[in-house]
């Protein structure tokens, strides 16, 4: 069972759990909104790096605002335990939309429905997932069942601004949490590569992904996104983990540009984090990301290339069994051509996509205004 209350919110239902806390549908009881609340998990689960990552998510995005970023309202910790209060956007992630087809995002009581209940809250969660990811040495499932037996107090004990959620990073965190004696430094906000054999790999049905319907779904898709980025790279920031489970769209076919636990201001020099550490997801990281370099907008417009590469061929232009395998691949070696993967994909998209995901950031589209001006040809 979930817990009644959360600060000062009052939880309907869990959307989402995952490695490291859970997601839950609540109300805020001095406003009566529906918001979407984050939770962390604690004790020996508490991920010192995923509360600062939720701290700098709520610095992030609290001053911004824009129909295609999420909103975010509030954080603390309560009892404990860091939470994230933000928009409950009612939607899908983007390679789920995009494997609709029209019929059923017409139908109120087709698939769409029924899909958008079931990953809504693994598009909030994914971040925390341990699908595809590091484990967390001594990491659970954050199981809520004891803290939900709890009677809620009227005056619940909690503590609200990121500076609390700070600070309970900080009590949490030990000397040695950044050491690592491995070849490959692998740090919590980086994804490994599931195993994905090509030999078993089950073949891509290019006539459903290149369904005019589906392409102009694709497309009004990128404006949007790039309508987000050109946004918040206007702000000086830099999301650093664009990917098609950080972006939702609702029934309104609203796109919003999820998850900014990961972005930085570029007057703060958005390059890795502590010690070199990198941080992102290496199947959409742009090269100088992976180097470890100062970054700016262009290392999103290459993430937002592998997006739409990956949207018109079913499959990312770099994978491999290993992190290090795969970034020497992102470093060093060219993506098959789409006109390979796909003869009959869209030539405005893949020419963009290919432009987009260039090795040097000088060959790429500059910004995300060129980006939209390319796509509305």
């Amino acid at each position: 069972m979930p817990p009644k209350v959360i600060g000062p919110y009052r939880v309907l239902e869990t959307i989402g759990t995952g490695g490291a806390g859970s997601v839950y549908r609540a109300v805020d009881r001095r406003s009566g909104d529906t918001v979407a609340l984050k939770l962390l998990s604690t004790g020996p689960a508490l991920d010192p790096s995923a509360a600062r990552r939720l701290a700098r998510e709520f610095e992030t995005l609290s001053d911004l605002s824009h129909p295609n970023v999420v909103k975010v309202f509030d954080t603390g910790v309560h009892r404990g335990y860091p939470y994230l209060a933000m928009e409950l956007v009612e939607g899908l992630t983007l390679r789920h939309y995009l494997s609709l087809r029209a019929e059923d995002l017409s139908s109120p009581t087709g698939s769409f429905s029924e899909l958008r209940r079931k990953m809504v809250g693994r598009a909030f969660a994914e971040p925390w997932s341990t699908e595809g990811s590091i484990s967390h040495e001594g990491n659970r499932v954050f199981g809520l069942s004891a803290y939900a037996q709890e009677f809620p107090s009227e005056e619940p004990e909690f503590s609200s601004g990121p500076g609390s959620v700070r600070a309970l990073a900080d009590a949490a965190d030990e000397p040695d949490t950044l050491d690592n004696s491995s070849d490959v430094d692998l740090p919590n906000e980086v994804e490994q590569p599931a195993e994905r054999p090509s030999e078993s790999s089950p073949q891509v049905d290019l006539t459903e992904l290149n369904r005019p319907e589906r392409i102009g779904r694709l497309k009004d898709s990128m404006l949007q996104l790039c309508q987000a980025l050109i946004y918040i790279h206007g702000h000086g920031l830099v999301h650093r983990d664009l990917k098609p489970s950080n972006v939702m769209v609702d029934e309104d076919r609203l796109v919003r540009l999820m998850d900014f636990g990961l972005a930085r201001f570029l007057a703060d020099d958005a390059t890795g984090n502590a010690r070199g550490r990198l941080v992102g997801t290496f199947r959409y990281m742009a090269p100088e990301q992976v180097l470890g370099e100062q970054l700016d907008g262009r290392a999103d417009l290459y993430s937002l290339g592998v997006v739409m590469y990956e949207m018109l061929s079913g499959r990312v232009p770099f994978d491999a069994q290993s992190p290090y395998e795969l970034c020497q691949r992102v470093l060093e070696t060219e993506a098959p051509p789409l006109s390979e993967l796909n003869p009959h994909s869209d030539l405005q998209l893949s020419r963009i996509a290919h432009r987009l995901i260039r090795k040097e950031p000088d060959d790429r589209f500059q910004t995300a205004e060129e980006v939209y001006e390319a796509l509305s040809e």
